[in-house]
C-alpha cells in the first residue's frame, strides 16, 4: 500500500509541474503572440498541442494503478477513455468559432461536453464502490 501512495504522490507532482509549464507558457508566450497577431489561431493550436502530454500523463497513471491494482484494469481503462474523452471536449470548447465555424460543431461541442462530465461521474463513482485501496485516495488528499 505504501508503493501505491508513493506512486500515486509522485504521478501527482509531476502532473502539477506539467500543469504549471503548460499555463506558465500560456500566460508568456501564447497570451503575448495572440493581443500581436489579433486571433485566437496560435492559442487554439497550443491548447490543443499542450493536451497531447496531459493524455500521456493520464496513461501513464492507468498503467501504473492497473500494475498495482489488476481487478479493476477494466476501470482504469474506462477511466482513461474518458479522461481522452473530456480532452476533446476541453479542445471543441476552447475553440473560439476559429476552427469550427458552424452552429453544428457546437451542438457536438455541447454534447461532448456533457456525455464526458456524465462518464467522469459515473466511472469516478463505480471505481471507488469497487477499489480495495480506498483509503489511499484519503492519504492523498491528507
Amino acid at each position: 500500500m505504501k508503493e501505491r501512495i508513493e506512486q500515486e504522490r509522485a504521478w501527482f507532482r509531476s502532473f502539477q509541474q506539467l500543469i504549471f509549464g503548460i499555463v506558465g507558457v500560456l500566460l508568456t508566450v501564447v497570451f503575448p503572440v495572440i493581443s500581436w497577431t489579433g486571433h485566437l489561431f496560435w492559442g487554439i493550436v497550443y491548447i490543443g498541442l499542450a493536451l497531447v502530454p496531459v493524455n500521456v500523463m493520464y496513461m501513464r497513471r492507468s498503467r501504473m494503478r492497473q500494475a498495482l491494482n489488476p481487478p479493476l484494469a477494466h476501470r482504469y481503462r474506462q477511466q482513461l477513455w474518458s479522461d481522452c474523452f473530456n480532452t476533446i471536449a476541453f479542445f471543441i470548447a476552447l475553440n473560439g468559432r476559429e476552427l469550427f465555424e458552424s452552429n453544428e460543431w457546437y451542438i457536438v461541442g455541447i454534447v461532448v461536453i456533457g456525455v464526458a462530465g456524465w462518464m467522469t461521474m459515473r466511472i469516478e463513482k463505480r471505481m471507488k464502490e469497487e477499489d480495495v485501496w480506498r483509503p489511499t485516495y484519503e492519504q492523498l488528499r491528507g
